[in-house]
């Protein structure tokens, strides 16, 4: 049926029945998905109307499965540069405004040539012109407000976050297992009824409510998910 690599993709739920993931979204290609119902590892618990065939084996591709071991979530989320512009809600915690990520950067409150650390209590999101208008000072000394206090947010509140960025596309048979904010605008077009629809599962297919895109260009999803921020100028 001469399927990409990114097609046809599987919501992968816990054995909860909850995503593993809201943001990104917990997909696995319909290569994965198979292989896994095959090793007895997850229930198939709804189907695209799309079938691949072996000589003996006619299967329809699976649209969303649970694993049937349930898999403990870590609940202190990574600091890493992204999950700290989703705690914020990609916006500056300065001026108040929403930005596409390449606007963005994270800023040290107490700058770190005045002992100030990169952590969650330190570091909140900051557009350019901000942190360029704060520079190496602290809010006070340059009559700057945060609009919240910086701390350590658990996962749940990053999901919570999370959900108010659904992808572009969602298939109508993940509609019952997913609870994003503004679920009136899942869509279910001709090419997902017919199986083919290719949802992309990089975070760049991902957009934001105010910006029709959240992600630069030269920013892979590891860069976002597995670096730990660096100590970068402020």
């Amino acid at each position: 049926m001469g399927l990409s690599a990114n097609a046809c993709p599987a919501l992968v739920l816990n054995a909860d029945y909850r995503p593993l993931s809201y943001f990104p979204l917990s997909l696995w290609s319909w290569q994965d998905s198979i292989k896994a119902v095959f090793l007895d590892r997850v229930d198939i618990l709804s189907e695209y109307d799309a079938v691949v065939h072996s000589p003996r084996l006619e299967m329809r591709l699976p649209s969303v499965i649970s694993l049937r071991c349930y898999v403990p979530v870590n609940r202190r989320p990574a600091f890493t540069r992204f999950n700290v512009f989703l705690r914020d809600r990609f916006r500056c915690q300065y001026c108040g405004r929403r930005f596409a990520t390449e606007e963005l950067t994270f800023d040290h409150v107490i700058p770190r040539a005045r002992g100030g650390t990169t952590s969650w209590q330190n570091v909140v999101t900051a557009c350019t012109a901000c942190n360029t208008a704060k520079g190496a000072r602290t809010p006070a000394q340059c009559g700057m407000t945060l609009r919240s206090v910086p701390k350590p947010p658990d996962l749940t509140e990053l999901q919570e976050a999370g959900r108010h960025f659904p992808p572009g596309n969602l298939h109508s048979s993940w509609r019952d297992y997913l609870h994003y904010a503004g679920m009136g605008r899942v869509r279910s077009d001709e090419a997902a009824e017919s199986g083919a629809l290719a949802v992309h599962t990089t975070l760049r297919a991902i957009q934001s409510e105010a910006q029709g895109r959240a992600f630069p260009s030269d920013m892979t999803e590891g860069e976002y998910w597995g670096v730990q921020l660096q100590n970068d100028d402020d």
